[in-house]
């Protein structure tokens, strides 16, 4: 993804424009007297295109940069720091510039922040991190997040929230962490799934993917050694349907939510050979849960005995720190697992 500069940190040499004496490519963002004048696209040194707006298209409102615009006292009703301009509550964009680059862009709307970005670039003419915020002041819907990260000009990590304000259970979170194939070695996803499954949130970011599903359509997309948490069952059984975990070798699954029926299906997933299953430690002050989450435990260390002894897949079971197998099995069957390498 192209950084964002101040337009007087390159150099013009015959209308070519140089950062640290190579051909610029990029946005060059030309403010004058605290306001935002005009972005330059800039390709191989030549300006390319021009517009008189950052990232948020805003039909004429006022473009400044965030000197004038003032923060007053934190605002315990709407929990969050009212902005104003000219002594009045601000509408319109205000942005932030650090070391010559743009870092920040904001739409305020009556002094109150509704979208908000965050640039990092790496020191290469390309960013590091991009993080985009939409922020539900009314709490009639619900906030939105997406954070997304390279190193080397690859995916390190994405993540996309979604904070729901009705009650309607659609609260989510998905992060995705990449190894150095671009691959997805880690997957967490909690709540709900279709709500937070747009992973890019603007058509402008130069990446080949939006959403979950279309990066689950990339050939062999997860890692050979994966970990999942907290996922749905259903979800789990789709990705097993589809055989997108058909290469994994090593597989960790932490706190999720599959069935028993499930855990059997492991056995046909050809390529894996160790099987490390999490789950959480007992609760040691609440009786009657634990009591119900050593139920639990128990079915799942028979049903994950019996998946062992019947394929090639060697499995560890534990809280992190206690072998649940030897915590919940019977004697007879503690006795046929095979010794800790």
């Amino acid at each position: 993804m192209i950084v964002r500069i101040e337009l007087n940190q390159l150099e013009n040499r015959s209308n070519y424009y140089f950062y640290n004496d190579i051909l610029f490519t990029g946005e060059a963002y030309d403010h004058r007297d605290n306001q935002l004048y005009q972005v330059y696209e800039i390709t191989d040194g030549e300006i390319t295109g021009s517009r008189d707006y950052g990232f948020f298209e805003t039909n004429g409102m006022v473009k400044v940069d965030s000197e004038l615009v003032h923060s007053g006292d934190f605002d315990y009703v709407m929990n969050d720091i009212p902005y104003t301009y000219l002594g009045k509550p601000f509408t319109g964009l205000f942005y932030d510039y650090f070391a010559g680059f743009v870092s920040g862009e904001a739409l305020c709307i009556n002094g109150w922040i509704v979208k908000d970005i965050s640039f990092y670039p790496d020191g290469t003419g390309r960013l590091r991190i991009y993080e985009e915020k939409h922020i539900d002041i009314t709490e009639t819907t619900g906030d939105r997040e997406w954070s997304l990260q390279w190193e080397n000009n690859s995916f390190k990590r994405i993540e996309s929230r979604y904070l729901d304000y009705q009650d309607t259970h659609h609260t989510g979170e998905l992060e995705l962490f990449f190894n150095d194939q671009n691959q997805i070695q880690q997957v967490i996803i909690k709540g709900d799934y279709a709500y937070v499954s747009c992973l890019v949130p603007r058509d402008d970011l130069e990446i080949d993917f939006k959403t979950f599903n279309d990066l689950l359509a990339k050939q062999n997309i997860f890692a050979d050694n994966l970990s999942i948490w907290s996922i749905e069952d259903a979800l789990f059984n789709q990705w097993l349907d589809q055989g997108l975990l058909n290469q994994v070798k090593q597989l960790e699954l932490y706190k999720t939510k599959i069935e028993l029926s499930t855990i059997a299906r492991l056995i046909k997933l050809p390529s894996l050979e160790r099987l490390n299953y999490q789950e959480s430690s007992l609760y040691q002050t609440d009786l009657v849960h634990a009591e119900k989450q050593k139920q639990q435990y128990r079915a799942q260390a028979l049903a994950l005995f019996a998946l062992q002894q019947n394929s090639n897949i060697k499995i560890t079971f534990t809280d992190g720190r206690v072998d649940y197998f030897q915590a919940f099995l019977p004697d007879e069957l503690k006795q046929q697992l095979p010794k800790q390498e």
